[in-house]
C-alpha cells in the first residue's frame, strides 16, 4: 500500500531544504568565514602595535617609533582604494569568485612573511621598509574583499532578508578582528614581555597560512553570482567596472564614502586603537587592554545579525542617521567617563561605542549594494568604501595618538569620531530608502 500523503503536502516538500536555501547558505559561509579570515590578517597588526614598534624601528624615541608602526598601519589604507579598483574590477568583470579568491590569497601571503620578517636590529631599515610593502600588500588585498563579498551575499539573498543576510559578511568582519585579538591576548598571557619581543609576536602572523588555506577551500565551494552570470550571458559586463560606476553612479559612490567616514573612525578607534589607548594612557595594563577588546568585540558580534534583521524591518536610513547622531552626541562623554580613572568605566564607555558601531555595520553592506547594478556594484561598493578608509580608517590611529600628543588632551580621539559622525548624518540624511526592494538593474 503507498503511504498516505497529508493533505497540503506534496511529494516534492520533504523537509530538505530547498536548493536555493542551500545555496543562501553556502554563499553566506563563503563571505563570512573568508571575511573573518580576511581581517584578522589586517587587524593583529594593530592589536600587536606597540610590540611591532619596539621590533621593527628604533627605540632612542618610543613616541615616534609607535608614530612610525601607527603610520606603516595607515599605509595600508592608502593602497586599499587601488585594491578596490583591480578587484572590483575582477569582480564585476570575471565574477565574485575569482575576485574573493584573490583577495585571500594575497593577505595570507603578505601576513605569512610578516610572521618571518627579521626585525630592525638584524638587518636595520630593511626592516620597516619590508614591513610597510607587506603591510600595502594586504591593503590591496583588504580593498577589494568586503565590496566582493557583500555583492555576492546580496545578489543571493531574497530582496526582504537582505540586510539580515548582508550582515553575516560584517559578522566575518567583527569575527575576524575578534579572534585576532583573542590570539594576541592568548599569547600576551603565555609569554613574557621579553618573550613576545623576542619571537612570541610571530605567532599570529603565521597562523594566516592554514586559516588563508581554509577560506580558499570554502570559497572555491560556491557557484558564481547568478546576476553576474546573466549579466556575462547577455553580454553586458563593463570592460572598466570602475569607470563606469564613476561616470554613471558619482552619487552612490559618494554616499558610500560619506556614510562610511564615521563607520572606519568608529571601527579602528574603539576595535584597535583602544588597546594602544588605554595603555598608553595607563588606564589599565596591556593584557587587561587586550581582553577588554575581546569582550567589545564579542558582544558587537553578536549584535551585527540583530541589526541586519532590524533594518529589514524598520529600513537602512532610520538606523543609519540614529547612529550617526549618537556617535556625534555621545563621542566626548564616553571618552570623558574613559578617563576618570576608573577600569569599570573605561570597559562600559567603550562596549557602549562597540555597540553603536555594530549597529552601523549590520546595516551598510544592504544599503550599499542596492545602490548600484550588478555591472559595477562590487567597484561603485569599493570605490567609495575605500576611499572613506584613508580619510578615517587607516589614519585613525595615527592622527588620535599624534593629536593626543601635539595638544596634550587624551580625549582629543573623541572628535575625530564626532567629526566623521557629523558629515556621516549629513550623508544619510539624504539617502533614500532601498530595504525590500529588488536590487536595481540598470
Amino acid at each position: 500500500m503507498p503511504p498516505v500523503q497529508q493533505p497540503g503536502v506534496t511529494a516534492a516538500s520533504p523537509d530538505v531544504p530547498s536548493t536555493r536555501q542551500k545555496t543562501m547558505r553556502q554563499v553566506t559561509l563563503a563571505g563570512g568565514v573568508g571575511t573573518a579570515i580576511e581581517y584578522y590578517d589586517f587587524s593583529v597588526y594593530g592589536f600587536l602595535a606597540l610590540t611591532i614598534a619596539d621590533v621593527f624601528f628604533p627605540q632612542s624615541d618610543p613616541t615616534a617609533a609607535l608614530l612610525y608602526t601607527l603610520a606603516v598601519f595607515g599605509a595600508a589604507f592608502a593602497l586599499r582604494p587601488i585594491g578596490g579598483v583591480l578587484l572590483g574590477h575582477v569582480a564585476d568583470r570575471y565574477g565574485r569568485r575569482p575576485a574573493l579568491a584573490t583577495a585571500v590569497l594575497g593577505m595570507a601571503f603578505a601576513s605569512t612573511v610578516m610572521g618571518v620578517l627579521p626585525s630592525f636590529a638584524a638587518i636595520g631599515v630593511a626592516a620597516p621598509v619590508m614591513l610597510l610593502i607587506l603591510r600595502c600588500v594586504q591593503g590591496i588585498s583588504a580593498g577589494g574583499e568586503l565590496g566582493s563579498a557583500a555583492a555576492f551575499v546580496a545578489e543571493a539573498a531574497p530582496d526582504r532578508t537582505r540586510g539580515f543576510h548582508t550582515s553575516t559578511a560584517q559578522i566575518g568582519t567583527l569575527a575576524g578582528t575578534l579572534l585576532g585579538a583573542l590570539v594576541v591576548a592568548i599569547v600576551r598571557w603565555g609569554l613574557t614581555p621579553e618573550q613576545l619581543s623576542a619571537w612570541g609576536w610571530r605567532i599570529p602572523f603565521l597562523l594566516s597560512l592554514p586559516l588563508g588555506i581554509l577560506a580558499l577551500v570554502v570559497r572555491r565551494r560556491v557557484e558564481e553570482s547568478k546576476d553576474f552570470a546573466n549579466l556575462e550571458e547577455a553580454g553586458r559586463v563593463a570592460k572598466v567596472p570602475a569607470l563606469a560606476a564613476l561616470r554613471s553612479h558619482t552619487r552612490g559612490v559618494l554616499t558610500v564614502c560619506g556614510l562610511s567616514l564615521v563607520s572606519f573612525a568608529a571601527y579602528y578607534i574603539v576595535f584597535s586603537y583602544m588597546t594602544t589607548y588605554f595603555t598608553a594612557q595607563k588606564i589599565m595594563s596591556p593584557d587587561a587592554a587586550v581582553w577588554t577588546s575581546v569582550l567589545t568585540l564579542a558582544l558587537a558580534t553578536i549584535a551585527i545579525p540583530l541589526w541586519g534583521a532590524a533594518c529589514d524591518r524598520w529600513g537602512r536610513r532610520p538606523i543609519l542617521i540614529g547612529v550617526s547622531a549618537a556617535n556625534l552626541v555621545l563621542g566626548y562623554p564616553l571618552f570623558l567617563l574613559m578617563g576618570q580613572g576608573s577600569v569599570t568605566w573605561a570597559v562600559v564607555a567603550q562596549i557602549v561605542l562597540g555597540q553603536a558601531e555594530a549597529a552601523y555595520m549590520g546595516v551598510i553592506l544592504a544599503a550599499y549594494t542596492e545602490l548600484f547594478p550588478a555591472k559595477v556594484r562590487s567597484s561603485g561598493f569599493s570605490l567609495g568604501y575605500n576611499a572613506a578608509s584613508i580619510i578615517t580608517g587607516g589614519s585613525a590611529p595615527y592622527i588620535a595618538t599624534w593629536l593626543i600628543e601635539e595638544t596634550s588632551n587624551k580625549l582629543a580621539p573623541a572628535w575625530m569620531l564626532m567629526t566623521a559622525a557629523a558629515i556621516s548624518l549629513g550623508t544619510a540624511l539624504t539617502l533614500k530608502e532601498t530595504a525590500r526592494r529588488p536590487l536595481p538593474t540598470v
